[in-house]
């Protein structure tokens, strides 16, 4: 028995399918384009959006660090100023209210012209007409005896009373002087009641003068009263002890 030969598959023709060239069963690029046959081509990864992003938060990046060189560089900040030193108030003279002592360095003052007004709480001079009101009365310590003046005090120099040793009383001063001889034929001509005394023996009177005096009374109304009694320049002034 005669054995009958198989004949061969068929070969399946391929060709490119866009240039239309032959091509191998296992050929999977065609020489003559280039074009995959057998191969599928993976489409390109999209990087245009993560090349902007990146863009983006670069320039952002650049951006603040231009603007921290920027007030790095600029002017220090400024230097605080030393406060001006406050200038110490001066005290002010506190008012003399007629019992505050006078400065011992002020020297006597000349006396003013007759019927001059004196400040209020300034010790008038002779010949000065006193405001009414300007003594403010304070703590008495004298008790007056019957009449309204007290019992005058031990005789000075010349027969001429002199003031009580630590009595603060009111009293009229009748003239002040810087001459106590002035002051003593002024006390006598004055009357039995005056006498003289050293304003600076006295807290409320302005240092330097030799005062005649004429009584000793509990309150301002009352030495007022004695002094309109007396005429010219008389005037109530309270006297207290140093």
């Amino acid at each position: 028995m005669t054995e009958v030969a198989t004949p061969p598959p068929a070969v399946e023709t391929r060709a490119c399918p866009r240039c239309g060239a032959e091509l191998a069963p296992d050929q999977e690029w065609c020489l003559s384009c280039g074009n995959a046959v057998g191969t599928r081509i993976a489409p390109t990864p999209r990087w245009k959006l993560p090349v902007i992003l990146v863009g983006t938060v670069l320039a952002l990046l650049l951006a603040a660090l231009v603007l921290s060189l920027v007030e790095l560089g600029g002017d220090p900040q400024p230097v605080a100023k030393q406060p001006t030193p406050r200038a110490t108030p001066t005290p002010s003279a506190a008012p003399d209210d007629g019992t505050a002592a006078a400065s011992p360095t002020t020297a006597p003052q000349p006396s003013p012209e007759a019927g001059t007004t004196p400040a209020p709480g300034a010790t008038p001079a002779p010949g000065s007409t006193p405001a009414p009101g300007a003594e403010s009365e304070g703590p008495l310590d004298a008790i007056p005896t019957p009449g309204g003046t007290t019992a005058p005090g031990d005789t000075g120099s010349g027969g001429l009373p002199s003031w009580p040793d630590g009595k603060t009383a009111w009293t009229v001063i009748i003239a002040s002087t810087g001459s106590r001889a002035e002051a003593e034929k002024k006390a006598r001509a004055a009357g039995a009641d005056a006498g003289v005394l050293k304003s600076d023996d006295f807290s409320s009177l302005r240092k330097g003068y030799w005062v005649v005096f004429a009584g000793q009374y509990a309150n301002q109304k009352a030495a007022q009263d004695a002094a309109e009694g007396k005429g010219g320049d008389a005037y109530a002034r309270r006297v207290v002890p140093r």
